[in-house]
């Protein structure tokens, strides 16, 4: 009976571990989030300057330098989602709901998903490594000394940069999207513009836009707040740098998909 008890808790230690580890990071991210929000309320005069220079640093890295990729990126999928669309659907006379198909795909799920992987993998990561080099050089000791409030010098302008970044990425990877599918419509079939922008109209509707500004704020927040919590968690090596990255990346994928569910889920039931 002994050796059996032992057996299974030695099965299950592992897993109550990592449960642990997750709460843990879980609670460090909820509580550093309230930590920035408290900033973010009582900043003075004098410092929204420093912030607004740090947050439009930010939005140049996260959302000016990440356009190409996201354009291109955007405009692929939008014409191979149509084409996939048209090759299930032609048979059954479909045709006339493509263009509504197309928005309600790429701006309900595919837009802001895969704006945010491209964030997480370009922006993310960088600020975790960023982070995670600061802690163990001791700039945020150093901060502090100077009379430098590092949560709202290091931390307010990222995560204020990558909501702003986030929602203009998602406008302009729907747009060249929607754009890419209906090039990829207009050479498979006869379709004037007219009728594919009226039947973009009808599809897009308070919903639609609703979600993608949820979205858009709760994906661009979420991002650099866990991955810069990733970073200054790291203690003592810079060996924890490439762990701390790894950490934040996956981490940031699994939220983002969490919550795109749960807010999919309470817009559209």
């Amino acid at each position: 009976m002994f050796a059996t008890q032992f057996g299974l808790q030695r099965l299950t230690s592992p897993l109550g571990g990592g449960v642990r580890n997750w709460l843990a990071r879980l609670g460090n991210v909820a509580w550093l989030g309230l930590i920035c929000i408290r900033h973010l309320l009582s900043l003075r005069t004098n410092q929204v300057g420093v912030i607004y220079d740090q947050t439009k640093l930010q939005v140049r890295f996260t959302a000016l330098d990440a356009l190409p990729l996201a354009l291109l990126t955007s405009l692929l999928l939008g014409g191979i989602t149509l084409i996939q669309v048209f090759a299930q659907m032609s048979a059954f006379g479909a045709e006339t709901y493509l263009s509504r198909l197309l928005a309600k795909l790429v701006i309900r799920e595919l837009g802001p998903l895969l704006v945010s992987v491209i964030v997480i993998g370009r922006s993310g990561t960088a600020i975790a490594a960023e982070m995670a080099s600061i802690k163990l050089s001791g700039e945020v000791d150093a901060l502090c000394a100077m009379g430098v409030n590092p949560i709202q010098y290091l931390l307010l302008p990222r995560i204020l940069g990558g909501i702003l970044s986030v929602f203009s990425l998602i406008i302009l990877f729907d747009a060249a999207a929607l754009l890419g599918g209906f090039l990829v419509a207009w050479s498979r079939f006869p379709l004037s513009p007219r009728f594919f922008l009226s039947a973009l109209g009808n599809a897009i509707q308070w919903p639609e836009l609703i979600i993608t500004f949820a979205k858009a704020t709760i994906f661009g927040g979420l991002v650099p707040l866990i991955c810069a919590s990733s970073g200054l968690r790291v203690s003592s090596s810079s060996t924890e740098i490439p762990q701390a990255v790894t950490a934040a990346a996956v981490s940031s994928l699994v939220a983002v998909f969490l919550a795109g569910a749960i807010l999919s889920v309470l817009v559209y039931g």
